[in-house]
């Protein structure tokens, strides 16, 4: 497991507030939950850790948990550069790229592998509720906690409220749907479906959004 967690240490080392930069280590050195009733779960090697995704009608396909946090900020992180070339926006990049290391980080305690595949470990909080929690505990700033809690987006408890926020839903998003046709092409044949909708349906869907 050092090995593997090394590289996610790696991206932290780049948050520049030395406060955040070490609550973030220091979490991943020592992936652990601070609340007694839930020490009873053990954590998974992050590199062992699969976790399934699911679209409607097509089908679930199980990605790996490491390399999916990698791209995701890796993605995050070009994102913000281009947003502020671009548009001029001032991105937070430190809490951007704290939320983008630990948006999944709970999965380990969430997931683990059995004899028959990925199955749950059981926990009766998912990984999202269960990093706000302990982050929250831990005191890390609220928005870096936002940005976590809010990666499911508009259909999440939590919708994105901020430039960071969206950037790590909408990247995360893409990436779970490119890993959802990669890797369902290697476990089973998955079409990709496009909607495409021409400017009459477009017009009548605005037109009915608006009335409600």
């Amino acid at each position: 497991m050092a090995e593997t967690m090394e590289k996610l240490i790696e991206l932290a080392r780049g948050i520049k507030d030395e406060e955040l930069r070490k609550k973030v280590i220091d979490f991943l050195k020592n992936p652990s939950l601070t609340h007694k009733d839930f020490k009873k779960y053990p954590k998974e090697d992050i590199a062992k850790v699969k976790t399934p995704f699911s679209i409607a009608q097509l089908g679930t396909v199980e990605r790996d948990l490491l390399n999916h946090t990698i791209a995701v900020t890796d993605l995050c992180m070009k994102t913000a550069d281009s947003m502020e070339k671009n548009y001029g926006l001032k991105i937070n990049k430190d809490h951007l790229l704290a939320g983008a290391v630990l948006h999944d980080i709970m999965k380990m305690f969430e997931w683990k592998a059995g004899e028959e595949g990925t199955e749950p470990t059981g926990i009766l909080l998912d990984h999202s509720m269960l990093a706000v929690a302990e982050f929250y505990y831990r005191g890390f700033p609220e928005d870096v906690i936002h940005i976590i809690a809010s990666h499911f987006g508009e259909g999440g408890p939590t919708p994105p409220r901020n430039y960071e926020a969206l950037i790590l839903h909408y990247v995360d998003t893409l990436l779970s749907l490119t890993e959802f046709h990669l890797y369902g092409a290697k476990q089973e044949k998955q079409p990709v479906q496009l909607l495409v909708l021409d400017e009459e349906t477009m017009k009548r869907i605005k037109d009915e959004s608006e009335k409600t």
